[in-house]
């Protein structure tokens, strides 16, 4: 018997070690050989087995692109690797988890199983893995627009390809590097190293690697004006991508295609390559080619004076890309908090207090950056605004007032974006002095000046203030908070036939603490709903107008007054909120 076992794990071990192998040139091969050694695996009820086919297998969905497969495959190997104490194969699935994570774009969560990678890996010296989470981590930093970070650990990756005598490895993150240069308009940087990349995929037939170097080239060759070179290498790279069942590399191909196409003046073959980008987007998810194949196709309409095909194209490129900016800002402030935590590793020996200055540094570039970028947009935005109130004065042609009301929609909404940053930021640099606060006449203040909205006349407005309190604290801070809850209150407002909308805004006194509860009976959220309401972005109904900062930015100040809130909500029937202030 003990023979037999030895027999078929070495069965499994090779089948595993050529499927491995076989995925730079052949996937469909590895998938094959993969479920092999599972079954045999499932067959000999070798836990150790099974976990590692599952393992591989799972790496070998991801690249194609099956990332719900890929992640179930993955999670089984994990419980299994986690029976045997196998620290590396947890790791090994945890990288592939983490790629299908960041191809869909929640890099925040995709790097925080980079960084449990990351620590095994070092641990146990492994070189070869640890180049590939360093080059996947360069993508994420890449996507934060930290360059320079994502720079310096390409180049780590590639010194590990070193290490493990992988030129492949190496060549993995040559790709990347080059468009950072490309970006930089170091045009013969980003050359030479592409070249060098193309060098070593042929030399080490990694054929799949290749169509990711052909495409790099083919943006280099595009941005250089060598528009013939530049088509054969996106083709080539599509053929590949389409022939290894690569999900990704293929719609990211026809995208640049596309657009190689335009600047060509051939527009009919645009349209096709970015319509089949779009379509292929749409059915897999491939958010970020999706918007931008719009952008391209409104371009083309444009060029073509189909302009009701343009203003269609755009409307969705817009509504697309708002979805995908909100969703990212929202990733990159969870991601700075995940990023702490890698930089922790470097200081095991100081980890808590290293982790609470490194969060609280990263807080504060963030919010820095925040309020220069939201500063320095607010002047052109308003410009922009004054400029089309005068252009909707002097034309009076309808296709183009519609263009004209969808752009002032956007700017408008821009506008009100940015005001909400402003805020959010000025919470974390204003040290307004404390002062004993009027809770009676900020509430009917904050009622006044909402005057303005919707739903105002028909709300009722029931004030209960306790007369004894006495609280000091920031005013602005106290101010944001009430008004914010009221806002929230009257936007919702139910003001269907048979139901008088009210407010009821009740602020006591406890031994403690100040109570603030604001309850209403407006249209009210489903369970889902109130987890995510004071998520930035977050907007319970894209039907109302809103930013979703709001409540965001009340939480913040809140925060800031060492206090707590909380929701309840019933869909249909109303919302109430309590906030804790500490005295």
């Amino acid at each position: 018997m003990e023979i037999s076992e030895t027999t078929a794990q070495a069965k499994i071990k090779s089948l595993l070690d050529e499927a491995y192998e076989s995925r730079i040139n052949n996937l469909s091969r590895s998938i094959e050989l993969g479920e092999k050694a599972l079954s045999l695996s499932k067959e000999s009820t070798d836990k150790s087995c099974i976990a590692k086919s599952l393992s591989l297998l799972s790496l070998f969905h991801m690249i194609i692109g099956d990332f719900d497969l890929s992640i179930n495959m993955a999670n089984e190997a994990i419980e299994n690797f986690q029976e045997l104490n196998d620290e590396k194969g947890i790791a090994d699935a945890k990288y592939t988890i983490a790629g299908a994570l960041y191809k869909t774009d929640d890099f925040s969560k995709g790097l925080n199983y980079l960084i449990d990678c990351l620590g095994t890996y070092k641990k146990l010296n492994d070189y070869h893995n640890l180049a590939r989470v360093q080059k996947s981590m360069g993508t994420i930093y890449e996507f934060f627009g930290d360059v320079k970070s994502a720079a310096q650990i390409y180049e780590e990756a590639i010194e590990s390809g070193k290490k493990a005598s992988d030129l492949n490895l190496q060549s993995n993150a040559f790709n990347p590097l080059s468009g950072l240069y490309l970006n930089q308009n170091n045009i013969p940087r980003a050359l030479e190293i592409i070249k060098k990349s193309i060098a070593i995929k042929e030399k080490t037939g990694d054929v799949r690697g290749l169509a990711f170097a052909l495409y790099g080239r083919g943006k280099v060759f595009t941005q250089t004006g060598e528009f013939e070179q530049a088509e054969k290498d996106f083709l080539h790279s599509m053929k590949i991508h389409e022939e290894m069942g690569e999900k990704l590399g293929w719609a990211m191909s026809h995208h640049k295609l596309g657009a190689l196409y335009i600047k060509m003046d051939r527009l009919d073959e645009a349209r096709e390559t970015l319509v089949k980008a779009l379509e292929y987007s749409n059915k897999n998810k491939i958010i970020l080619v999706k918007f931008k194949a719009n952008l391209l196709l409104h371009e083309i309409a444009k060029k073509e004076g189909d302009f009701e095909l343009a203003l269609k194209y755009l409307s969705q490129y817009v509504e697309e890309k708002e979805s995908v900016i909100n969703d990212r800002t929202a990733k990159v402030i969870e991601g700075y908090d995940v990023i702490t935590k890698m930089q922790a590793l470097e200081f095991e020996a100081n980890a808590q207090r290293e982790k609470a200055d490194i969060i609280e540094k990263k807080k504060i570039e963030l919010d820095s950056f925040f309020y220069r970028i939201s500063h320095d947009l607010k002047g052109p935005i308003t410009s922009l605004m004054s400029l089309n109130y005068v252009a909707k004065l002097e034309v009076k042609d309808e296709t183009a007032l519609k263009f004209l009301a969808e752009y002032d929609s956007q700017a408008n909404r821009l506008n009100n974006i940015l005001d909400g940053l402003l805020r959010l930021t000025k919470m974390s640099f204003n040290e307004d002095s404390k002062q004993e606060i009027d809770f009676e006449k900020i509430i009917y203040d904050c009622i006044s000046s909402y005057k303005f909205l919707a739903n105002y006349d028909s709300v009722e407005f029931k004030i209960e203030v306790d007369p004894t309190i006495k609280y000091e604290a920031e005013w602005a801070l106290v101010n944001t908070i009430i008004q914010n809850l009221i806002e929230n209150g009257i936007k919702y407002a139910r003001t269907d036939e048979g139901n008088k909308p009210y407010i009821a805004i009740s602020v006591t006194q406890k031994q403690e603490s100040i109570e603030i509860v604001t309850s209403d009976n407006g249209i009210g959220m489903d369970e889902k709903t109130v987890e995510n309401v004071f998520v930035m972005f977050f907007r319970a109904n894209r039907k109302i107008e809103g930013t979703g900062l709001g409540l965001h930015i009340l939480k913040r100040a809140i925060e800031r007054l060492n206090g707590q809130i909380s929701a309840e909500s019933k869909l249909g029937e109303g919302t109430t909120f309590s906030v804790v202030l500490p005295k």
